[in-house]
C-alpha cells in the first residue's frame, strides 16, 4: 500500500471514529430525555408500585451527562493528539461495561417495580379518602383514567358503594347504581405491569444498542493509533 492509499484509509478511519463519536454524543442526551421523561410523565406508573426507588431517574440522567462529557472531550483526542487515541479507546471500554451494568440494572428495575404493583394498588385502595382530595388519591385516580381500568385485579376490589369516579366510562352515570356496563372491568395491576414491562424492556433494549457506540468507537480508536504509529503521524490533520 503507497503513501496515497495509507493516508486516504487513514482519513477513512478517523471519519468513522468521528462519526461514531457524534452518533454515542446524541445517545447521551437520549439518556437524559429518558430520565426526564420517567420523572415527568411515567412517574405516575412508577410511585404506585410498593418497591418504588427514583434513583432509576439519576442514574440514566448522570450516565447521559456522562457520556457528552466525554465524548466532547474525545473530539480533541481524535483531531489533535495521536498518543491519546489509546487512552480515549480505554474510556470507551469502560463506558461499554457502564452501559451493559446500565441495561442490567433496567431489567432488574423493571422487575422490582412490578413485583411491588399488587401490593402498591392495594395500599393505595386502602388509603383512599373518597372526601378529601390528597397526592394518593389523584394518583390512584390518574392510572384508572389513564389505562381505563379499575381497583387492583378488578372493580370489585372497591366496596360496591365506594367505587371512585375514575373508574366510571360514563361520569354522568357516577350517582346510578353502579352498572358493570359502565365500569371498567379490568384490573390496574395487569395493565401496569403491562405497560411498565414493555417500556422498560424497551429502555433497556435501547441502552443495550447504545453500547455498541463504545465498543465500535474503541476498535477504531485502538486501530487509528495503530495505523498512526505505523504511518508515523504525530499531529492528526
Amino acid at each position: 500500500m503507497n503513501s496515497n492509499e495509507s493516508l486516504m484509509s487513514y482519513l477513512c478511519l478517523r471519519s468513522l471514529l468521528i462519526l461514531f463519536n457524534i452518533a454515542f454524543w446524541l445517545s447521551g442526551l437520549s439518556l437524559i430525555w429518558i430520565g426526564v421523561w420517567l420523572q415527568t410523565d411515567f412517574e405516575n406508573y412508577l410511585i404506585i408500585s410498593a418497591n418504588y426507588s427514583e434513583q432509576v431517574y439519576g442514574i440514566l440522567i448522570v450516565m447521559g451527562a456522562t457520556i457528552i462529557f466525554v465524548t466532547s472531550l474525545a473530539c480533541s483526542c481524535i483531531v489533535k493528539i495521536q498518543s491519546m487515541l489509546v487512552i480515549n479507546g480505554g474510556i470507551l471500554i469502560t463506558m461499554l461495561f457502564s452501559l451493559l451494568s446500565l441495561s442490567i440494572y433496567i431489567y432488574t428495575y423493571k422487575n422490582q417495580v412490578i413485583n411491588g404493583i399488587t401490593d402498591g394498588i392495594s395500599n393505595e385502595i386502602n388509603n383512599y379518602n373518597f372526601s378529601n382530595s390528597t397526592n394518593n388519591d389523584n394518583l390512584l385516580d390518574t392510572v384508572q383514567k389513564n389505562l381505563q381500568c379499575c381497583g387492583n385485579q378488578s372493580f370489585i376490589d372497591w366496596p360496591q358503594d365506594a367505587i371512585p369516579k375514575s373508574c366510571f366510562k360514563n361520569l354522568k352515570l357516577y350517582n346510578s347504581v353502579p352498572n358493570i356496563t359502565n365500569i371498567y372491568e379490568t384490573g390496574c395491576a395487569y395493565k401496569l405491569k403491562n405497560v411498565i414491562n414493555k417500556n422498560f424492556t424497551a429502555i433497556g433494549l435501547t441502552i443495550s444498542i447504545i453500547a455498541l457506540f463504545p465498543f465500535f468507537g474503541a476498535v477504531l480508536s485502538f486501530g487509528l493509533s495503530l495505523m498512526c504509529n505505523k504511518g508515523g503521524y504525530e499531529m492528526i490533520v
